[in-house]
């Protein structure tokens, strides 16, 4: 071979390396930059670890789930270190790191190109389910991805050899197989892998007279079969109810919402998978251990869609299959060139696509798992600095939280307070939303056939698992601001194909899509002082108002867009009616104008309500967007009220800033 060829070729394998290592490095940074503890799932840790009990195996008759080796290595470590969640983000950073190794080996052994392999790894370490996954605790899918890759490799290394055995390769292969039993235990449908790899495997031996006599395939197969009757048989004899009849959707809206999270695996691997069958079928001399891979992911994919369970980590496991399956079929040498051009093509597109998505979940993750953590500490300390005069319970009302949906929150809130030692008597948890479900109605401690008003001394707690998205007020007259988050916003959840999109629109609609689409992962506890005020919506006839502080340079550049929050005071004599939305009707919003040296409206703002109504000497605090013009020259900015299809409120002060 010629040496040039070599040395290049060895050059390139490097900055491969390095790349793979800067990606997996960063990674494995991030998730170890998280220390605090969400409310999702991760109450269990504090009712158990952090008390000093054991985690205990997760057997729900309730609902018919059996896992049981969920969450157990943080359950391990504990008996050398004290639990905390720097510890357990530490678990999962070196999780990535085992992945991102592992993935790479087994790519490595497909023998694909380096762009193929460079990638399909980041198909799979770049996703939306492996952001998911990385930055929670609790997830099984990472153990189970874990656990098949190693079985993919063991795979690999027995399948790619013509030589007898060796002792290591009869080890791996022993290995192999039990990692992928193991991951039976951190998901019920993980006998699907086993199932369709192992059948596909020994019908590819039977048609090409290979034999059937690979213990590996059948010790997969029978033990994949064992496990699915076994666990049938709990569900009959023990199972009170059934996690799927009461989360289940449809098979078209979870087959939809799959191609959103995992394009990847329904528009790249479920095709090539469907073209392998049809030529495999015909021909079978070119059928392969990558078809069989390709299978796998795809019946993991399809026993999702056809039981109707859907979320944005549960494809996950399917990734080290399907891209160990393509990379080694996109390097055989019969695949034409553009084929594998066109398949790389439609690969990164749809990993470019979800990118966006999954950087905002890891950032969202990181934040809510931060301020919820801390949040909970300070909330303990208010509520047993404050109990309530006449000795009753205080009321935390959890704003646009409807049970049915987000029954854990309800149990994560009291779990959380109660191992920080307040006591039950102390507080009591409501949600603000009704329940409209009978089953859950009956099972539900905080059930709501009506939806709950709050009552003055309530607090009310905004967080953000909401059903109704209520965000909580900067300043308003009826509430008491207790505890709020620093970091309250993640950049919207845009796919890569938004991003494109929304950058084409003007500065001014680019920033309210960006405004609407910021997701709320702050936690927030306001204090209700006095009960809202309704009046009557009728014209103002002599309405007066102030201004607080505002800090506004001299000078702005045109076109541009800044977020000023507005401290606005109610000085007069009549009642400001708003209902805290921009619906139709008379009520009062806060809105900015530009004029012109001529006096002339040049640019008129977009309508901010006001939280409440608010009576005299009420004030309140609004985030305005302010839009410059897009001319230069000096303008005069005024910011005022207006009641919508009445008037403008008598200005107060205008300020001149030269727009350049």
């Amino acid at each position: 071979m010629n040496k040039c060829l070599i040395t290049s070729s060895t050059r390139y394998d490097k900055l491969l390396v390095a790349f793979c290592t800067a990606v997996i490095t960063s990674l494995a940074f991030w998730i170890a930059s998280i220390n605090g503890l969400g409310a999702i799932d991760d109450h269990q840790f504090i009712s158990t670890l952090f008390q000093g009990k054991t985690l205990k195996a997760y057997y729900s008759t309730e609902i018919g789930r059996f896992f049981p080796l969920t969450a157990q290595e943080y359950n391990l470590a504990t008996f050398l270190f004290f639990p905390s969640p720097r510890l357990f983000f530490a678990i999962n950073a070196l999780k990535v790191v085992l992945l991102g190794a592992l993935l790479f080996r087994c790519l490595i052994l497909t023998t694909a190109s380096n762009p193929s392999i460079a990638l399909l790894w980041c198909v799979t370490l770049l996703s939306i389910g492996f952001a998911n996954s990385a930055g929670r605790l609790h997830v099984g899918e990472f153990n189970i991805l874990l656990c098949t890759l190693f079985f993919i490799w063991s795979a690999l290394s027995c399948d790619l050899t013509s030589k007898k055995c060796s002792i290591f390769e009869h080890i791996a292969a022993i290995a192999g197989v039990t990692a992928l039993v193991t991951a039976f235990f951190y998901k019920e449908l993980v006998f699907v892998f086993a199932v369709a790899f192992s059948s596909a495997e020994l019908l590819r031996h039977y048609r090409n007279n290979l034999g059937l006599s690979t213990k590996r395939l059948w010790s997969v197969f029978i033990v994949g079969i064992l496990y699915i009757m076994g666990y049938a048989l709990w569900r009959l004899l023990y199972s009170k109810g059934s996690y799927a009849s009461e989360h289940a959707i449809s098979s078209l809206d979870t087959l939809w919402l799959f191609s959103q999270s995992d394009p990847f695996i329904i528009f790249v691997v479920a095709p090539c998978t469907i073209l392998r069958i049809v030529l495999i079928t015909r021909y079978s001399i070119r059928h392969t251990v990558y078809d069989s891979f390709l299978i796998a992911a795809s019946a993991y994919a399809l026993s999702y869609v056809e039981v109707g369970l859907y979320n944005t980590y549960y494809l996950l496991p399917a990734y080290g299959f399907a891209v160990c399956g393509l990379a080694g079929l996109l390097a055989q040498t019969s695949v034409k060139r553009s084929v594998r051009i066109l398949v790389l093509s439609v690969a990164g597109i749809c990993c470019a696509n979800t990118l966006p998505v999954a950087v905002s979940d890891m950032q969202s993750l990181q934040l809510v798992a931060n301020n919820h953590y801390r949040f909970i500490k300070e909330l303990s300390e208010w509520i047993w600095k404050n109990p309530m005069k006449n000795g009753s319970p205080r009321n935390l009302v959890l704003v646009g939280v409807n049970p049915e949906k987000e029954m854990e929150i309800v149990i994560s809130l009291k779990t959380f307070l109660v191992s920080l030692g307040i006591p039950d008597s102390y507080f009591r948890v409501i949600t603000a939303e009704l329940i409209d479900n009978n089953v859950m109605n009956n099972v539900s401690p905080v059930g709501n056939e009506t939806r709950y008003t709050p009552e003055v001394d309530d607090l009310l707690i905004f967080n953000p698992y909401q059903s109704a998205l209520t965000l909580p007020p900067l300043l308003s007259p009826s509430y008491h601001e207790v505890l709020r988050s620093e970091s309250e916003w993640a950049i919207p959840r845009w796919s890569g194909r938004d991003w494109i999109i929304n950058s084409m629109q003007s500065a001014c609609t680019f920033s309210a899509l960006w405004s609407v689409s910021r997701h709320y992962n702050g936690y927030a506890a306001l204090l209700l002082t006095r009960l809202k005020t309704n009046g009557t919506v009728t014209p103002l006839r002599s309405p007066l108002f102030a201004l607080g502080p505002l800090d506004f340079p001299v000078r702005m550049r045109s076109g541009i867009i800044r977020q000023y929050n507005v401290l606005i005071k109610n000085t007069g004599t009549e009642l400001w009616p708003s209902n805290g939305t921009l619906s139709s009707g008379m009520f009062v919003n806060i809105s900015y104008r530009w004029f012109n040296e001529r006096n002339q409206l040049i640019l008129e703002g977009n309508r901010v309500p006001i939280p409440e109504s608010m009576l005299p000497q009420d004030e309140a605090k609004v985030t305005l967007f302010l839009v410059t013009p897009p001319k230069a020259g000096k303008y005069k900015l005024l910011i005022t009220p207006v009641q919508e299809g009445v008037q403008w409120f008598p200005a107060v002060n205008g300020k001149i800033i030269e727009i350049y």
